[in-house]
């Protein structure tokens, strides 16, 4: 019997490849992996799917909201990021927050990291998979990082010196990251 190898991909020939193999994909160990939202999506949109999207979209607003007015930054919804201790993964958080103006060159785009990445929790995400993808937010330099569980209404903030829990209930800071930024944790997610 004749097994053929799994090709394994370097950043740079994942950065080449045309968007329809990459679009939703991430690059881990060399693998690319489409990102999961859901399993049971395949007829459409469902309760838990919509609550995800829209808690993409009040985190997204809530950020760019003070992002724009005090002109810190770029708020972005599913965007590539080289991340880890090598900057060999690529990730695409579920919103991200970059501090400071936008590069225009390729070798400089291609450094950026989030200095906030949010990742909506779905069924689908293991705690292992979480893990690693803060662990490689941090590695490559991420400030901070928050796990948000739309149906618990809860986030988990973790930055550089350790973690906080934010319930319904509780205001959410987003220190150093976001100077003087806090609102109702409710503010993220659609009301219920």
């Amino acid at each position: 019997m004749v097994s053929i190898a799994e090709k394994l991909y370097t950043v740079s020939e994942f950065l080449a490849l045309p968007d329809e193999m990459t679009n939703g994909c991430e690059l881990l160990n060399g693998r690319i992996v489409k990102k999961r939202y859901w399993k049971d999506t395949e007829n459409g949109m469902n309760p838990r799917s919509l609550n995800h999207s829209l808690a993409m979209t009040y985190t997204a607003s809530v950020l760019r909201g003070i992002v724009d007015e005090r002109n810190l930054g770029k708020v972005l919804t599913t965007p590539s990021f080289l991340v880890g201790a090598n900057r060999d993964q690529s990730r695409k958080p579920d919103v991200a927050f970059v501090a400071g103006p936008m590069p225009t060159e390729p070798e400089a785009v291609l450094a950026l990291v989030p200095t906030l990445a949010v990742e909506i929790i779905s069924p689908n995400n293991t705690a292992q998979e979480m893990e690693d993808k803060v662990c490689e937010y941090l590695a490559a330099g991420t400030q901070l990082v928050w796990l948000t569980f739309p149906e618990s209404r809860t986030v988990i903030a973790i930055g550089q010196e350790g973690g906080a829990v934010f319930r319904p209930g509780d205001i959410i800071t987003a220190e150093p990251v976001l100077p003087g930024f806090a609102c109702p944790v409710t503010d993220l997610f659609p009301p219920q």
